[in-house]
Parts: structure tokens; sequence; C-alpha cells
């Protein structure tokens, strides 16, 4: 099932058609399987030993397709292993729902329900009337609301996904993948090198991110305002607007309990003289120790769009439609300005629950017409889905889909001597900014924690054999893991695929300097790792092999016994080690070099595709978010961020968002938006 929705779900056409071509080739033609494989006998006829063999044998190939073919192979293999594996949770002593954890209330949306027409009937259009229908309801999208409602305005929210409550949450690895983020867990770029997470639900992002706030840093506000001519950003209105969120969402660094995964990053920068600082959480200054989050809070200790900003939306009198696919904004002409066109509503495919209010039985669909009488806003991602949708609605840009960001990132991951139960705790509640702006670039990497969860870390590993790699995955319980993150100067765009225009495609080729700043990042992981006791390094990237430590060294785990008894033991050890740094020496030449042609990089953040600027030249969107020649149409997503943000990008995106409905209901002639409510300290 878990294979049959990944071909079904993650793999465009093109692809799709390409592995099916493989599978038979290596199965009923002799002459292209011994082309593949070196044997005239069917792959599937091979013992299991050769057929190890000859996978191994494609990560070293000299033609690329072979290496595709084996990152491919490995890769589909290690996520449905560690997702649909019955023993992998006992030997780990692996609890699949967080221990101690109580189900928070929830909010009871209102939730209009379209109902099924007679059989037989011509399918015809329902229709609603609104002043604002707001396309998306994640992060920024439930800013946007809250802030069109409390003006007195008629608000309609629509999600492509569904709404879950806090009893359906957190998900198991395999459903929360399937229900929780877009295109069932992971898009692929189109050279399969750049895999990126998306949340697509109820919520969006905000329902499966790490409650990291960070506020956007002065050098790249400055860069905004100047470089693409968009002040808002250096001045006080910006900066209101992100404390506003913050206030409304309770963002502060009260009640952090670090993990010890962030414990050794805090503890192991400190060492090592770098600058490393706690990371705000949206919690409301409540200690929210749950590692489990990127499935989605049950407990609703993460103030995200569900629990704050929809709510009180709800409560101003908004409604809301989940399982609404839109397919085109329509318009009407503008007789007061010639060429230009009024955003009057959006057309599209809402599809029902089942009878058990799932989304897995019999459902029904029923093409949906929304009239606006006011305005109508997209926040439907950067991750094609604004850009698809303006392209699909007739939008004609240049840069429409262009300039995507994704903060690529590589992985390094330390086994340690103790377990330390590294899906405990807090995910993300630490950083390194040392190398946040390297030589006064304005580009360079951030250090951070990463989910722990088996079925999401575990994949990132490097496969070598089976027996090598379950063996390494037993490992789990004593891993800590971490990211290098890199503010991306290069750029990709996003493009619907030929033969299915909601389905997006992307193109992303991680740039060499951003490259070299994430071996900056990744080095640096590796002294503190060192420095702090790990057993074993393993970098997440293809072709380095992992540094580790003689049994007979004494480790030092200051660290791990502070975050779990509160008092340090260990013997303290430099990174003068001659071996590690014979090792490291590898890692270094990656600086100067880039990585290797086969490095792929993980992505959760996307950003441009629709961006904010002062003219059509340059941009799709002005400084207030409207769409270049149209009228009453707004874009208040990441879309709109004129360049990478160089931290987790929610609080910006919101702010943004705040300042674009702000925007909307100057436009509209009505009186300022009254202040959102503060969360509860």
């Amino acid at each position: 099932e878990a294979i049959h929705r990944f071909l079904v779900e993650q793999v465009d056409s093109g692809g799709k058609k390409e592995l099916l071509g493989v599978l038979d080739a290596l199965t009923y033609n002799s002459r292209t399987s011994w082309l593949l494989t070196g044997h005239l006998t069917p792959f599937a006829q091979l013992t299991l030993r050769q057929r190890e063999r000859v996978i191994q044998s494609w990560a070293t190939a000299r033609l690329q397709v072979f290496r595709v073919l084996f990152r491919s192979f490995t890769d589909m293999a290690k996520a449905y292993w560690t997702r649909t594996s019955p023993t992998l949770g006992r030997v780990l002593s692996y609890p699949y729902t967080p221990i101690n954890h109580n189900y928070g209330p929830g909010f009871d949306f209102p939730f209009i329900v379209f109902p099924p027409l007679p059989y037989g009937s011509t399918l015809v259009p329902a229709t609603f009337e609104t002043d604002v229908l707001i396309i998306g309801s994640g992060c920024t999208g439930s800013v946007a609301a809250s802030v069109l409602a409390r003006s007195g305005l008629e608000v309609l929210v629509a999600e492509k996904g569904y709404h879950w409550k806090p009893n359906h949450l957190p998900m198991s690895e395999k459903e929360g993948m399937a229900h929780l983020f877009a295109n069932g867990g992971v898009t692929l770029s189109d050279t399969g090198k750049m895999a990126i997470l998306a949340g697509s639900c109820f919520g969006g992002g905000g329902t499966v991110n790490w409650s990291a706030s960070l506020q956007l840093q002065p050098f790249v506000r400055q860069e905004f305002a100047r470089k693409h001519d968009l002040p808002y950003f250096e001045s006080s209105a910006f900066q209101h607007d992100m404390d506003a969120v913050c206030e409304t969402m309770g963002v502060g660094t009260l009640g952090i309990k670090h993990n010890p995964g962030n414990q050794i990053l805090l503890a192991g920068a400190k060492k090592l003289s770098m600058k490393a600082k706690p990371v705000p959480q949206n919690t409301a200054g409540e200690a929210h120790a749950c590692g489990y989050c990127t499935l989605g809070c049950g407990s609703c200790g993460k103030k995200g769009p569900t629990e704050s900003w929809l709510p009180d939306a709800a409560r101003h009198g908004a409604k809301f439609v989940e399982g609404f696919q839109c397919e085109k904004i329509i318009f009407a002409d503008d007789k007061t300005t010639k060429g230009n066109k009024i955003a009057i509503g959006a057309q599209g495919i809402w599809t029902s629950r089942d009878e058990n209010s799932g989304v897995s039985g019999q459902v029904y669909r029923r093409p949906i017409t929304v009239y606006a009488r006011r305005a109508v806003v997209t926040a439907a991602g950067a991750l094609g889905g604004t850009a698809l949708l303006l392209q699909r609605s007739g939008i004609q840009n240049p840069h429409l889909g262009k300039h995507l960001k994704l903060h690529p990132v590589n992985t390094l991951f330390g086994v340690f001597d103790k377990d330390i139960m590294p899906w405990e705790g807090g995910i993300l509640t630490s950083v390194v900014d040392e190398y946040e702006n390297i030589d006064s670039t304005g580009y360079g990497c951030k250090l951070e924690g990463v989910s722990m969860l088996p079925g999401m870390a575990l994949p990132l590993m490097q496969w070598k054999s089976g027996l090598e790699w379950k063996v390494h995955a037993a490992k789990f319980k004593r891993m800590a893991g971490w990211i290098s993150l890199a503010r991306d100067k290069g750029e990709g765009e996003v493009y619907a695929d030929p033969t299915d225009k909601y389905r997006v495609r992307v193109k992303y080729d991680t740039a060499k300097s951003d490259q070299k700043n994430i071996a900056v990042g990744l080095v640096a992981l590796a002294k503190i790792a060192f420095v702090e006791g790990a057993r074993e390094i393993h970098v997440g990237v293809a072709g380095v092999p992992p540094f580790i430590r003689r049994q007979s060294v004494k480790t030092y785990t200051s660290a791990i016994d502070a975050s779990q008894t509160g008092e340090s033991n260990g013997v303290a050890a430099g990174i003068n080690d001659p071996s590690f740094l014979q090792w490291l020496s590898r890692l270094e030449l990656f600086t100067v070099n880039g990585l290797p042609a086969d490095a792929s990089q993980c992505s959760a953040h996307q950003m441009g595709t629709a961006r904010m600027g002062s003219s059509p030249t340059n941009s799709v969107v002005n400084s207030r978010g409207a769409v270049w020649n149209t009228r009453g149409l707004y874009v208040a997503d990441t879309s709109v961020l004129p360049a990478a943000s160089g931290v987790n990008p929610m609080i910006t995106g919101m702010a943004v968002a705040r300042g674009i409905a702000r925007s909307i209901v100057e436009d509209l002639g009505l009186p300022p938006t009254q202040e959102a409510p503060k969360s509860k300290l």
C-alpha cells in the first residue's frame, strides 16, 4: 500500500513512466537486465545478496543514470521500511504516540458542507457569496482571515486539505505524511536531489512545523528594503507586524526545556566559542516537550493557526471550507482602468469527507463557485500553490513561478554511548547563528536541531547494505541529529506538470556558493558532536564515510548528563585529535569546492515564486501584495518574499500577511482593524 501510494501521489507522470520502464527492463528483458545488473538472470530471480551487490554497484557507477537509480531505490526502501516495520519500534522502545500526552480542547470550526446532487443529475456548481475569499488556511492565510474578519468583512477561508481535530493528532509517520503534507509527504525536484516537505492540511505549515519563531534579521530586512525597493521591511510598521504576530501566538523562550540534541548544540557551541541562543517558541510561555509536533499537535500547546488566528477569525464571523481544490480565479473587466481586470471569485472542485468523517472511504465531489464582492486573497503557498493558481487563472508575468528559495539543508548525526531517546522533548529549541552572515555577504548557514522521529530522520542517513543500515537504525535511540541550513543565493522555479495541471514540478539545483556555506555548517556540527562525546559521526552527504571513535576512548557526555540528571560528568575532549582532524579535512574540502555532484538536500521552507517588488518588470505583486494589472486580487503568503529569509520564515510570512491584510482594509476604505487578542501566558 505504501509503495502504491508513493507511485500514485509522489511521482510525476514522466518519472513514473521511467521507473516502470526500469522495473520492466530488470524483470522481463534479459538484454537490458544484463546492461543494468551484469546478469542475464532477471533481477527478481537473483539471490538477495546478488541483488544487494547490484544496487551497491550503482552507487559508484560512472553513468549518472545508475547513481540516480541507486538513490531512488534506496531512498524509497529506507522511507517505507522505517514507517511500516513492525519491529523497529520495539527494538528502539519507541512509542508511536507521546508519553503522558493530553489532548487539548481544540476549536469547533464552522465548515460549510455542500449536499450531494441526485444520482444522474447534471453537475451544476454550488455557489457561495462572501466579501473576501482567502485561498489557503496556513500561517499566512489564517492571519489575513483574522485581520479581515475583525474589520467587519464577511470572510470565507477555502482549504485544499482537511482539518484534523486534536484527538487525531499526532498521526503515525505513515498516515501523517499522507494526510498532513503535500504530495503524499515529499515533493522531489526534477533531478531527485532535493526533497521538499510542505504542509497541506487545515492550518498548513503551522500544523506540522516545529514551533520555531524567529524574527527576520536586520541585515536581511535591509537587503529587502534597499535592493528590492521595499521600504516596508525597514519600517516600524513591519516591526509592529512581527511583534503583533508573536504576541498573538505567545512567542518567547519562557518554558523551554532543551532535549539532549539541543543541549549538545548549545553546550558544544559554547565550548567552541560559537554564537548560539535558544529559539523562541509559539507555545504561550508553556513547556511543550513534544517531539511529535511535525505530525500535528494534539495537545494544542503549539499556538499555530488552528489554535490562534483561525479561531479568532471564526469568532468574528469567518466561515471555512475544507477539501476545496481551486481551479482558477474568475475575473470581470475593470471598466475604470483599460486592460485591467477585477477578481470576483474562484472556481474549483469540493470533495466531501466519507461516511465516517474521514477521507479514505467513499466521497462525493461537486464543482463550486465562490463569488467575492470585495477581494480575493491567495495564500496557497510558495511551492506552486499560489503561482500555479495564478497561471491557471490567466495571469501572465515573467516572474511568476520563478525565484524559488528553499533554504537547502544537509544533516549530521551523532551516535552517543548513552540512550537519549531523541524523539522526546522540543524539536528545535536552539540555534547556532555564528555563520549566518559569512564575510558580511548576507549569506551563510544556521545550525539547528531536526525532527528525530525514526520514520523522518532515518531515511536521511546513507545506505551501504541492508544489514549495515538496520544495525545503524538500531542505534537510533542513542542518536542526536542537526541540520546545516543555508540562506540560498541560488534559486529555482515551479511549474505545472504537463499532464496534470494541479501537480507542481520543481527545478532546483543548490548553487555552488550555497553548497559551500552548507559545508561550513557541517564542519562546525562535526566539531560540536566531537567535543560533546559522539562515538560516531555520520554526515548526510553521499560518499562521506562516518567518523568512529575507538572504543578505548572515553567520551565526554556533559550535555546528555545535564539534560537527564542535571549533573555534568565525563572527561573533556578537544578537537585536536589527529584521527578526527584527518577525517574532518575531507569535509573542509567541501567548503572550498562545494558538495559532491550526487549530494542531495532537503527543504522545509519555501519562498518566492510570486515575489514582491516595485514594478511588473521585476515582480508579481506590489508592496501592498496586490497582483499587478488587476484589482481586488492579492497574494499573502511567503511567495511574495523577494529573497530567502535566512530564518524559519513563519514569523516573517505571517507579519507580511498581516501588513497586506491591513492594506486591503485600507484599500476598501474601512477603519483600521482592532488588535487581535494575545495568547494567555
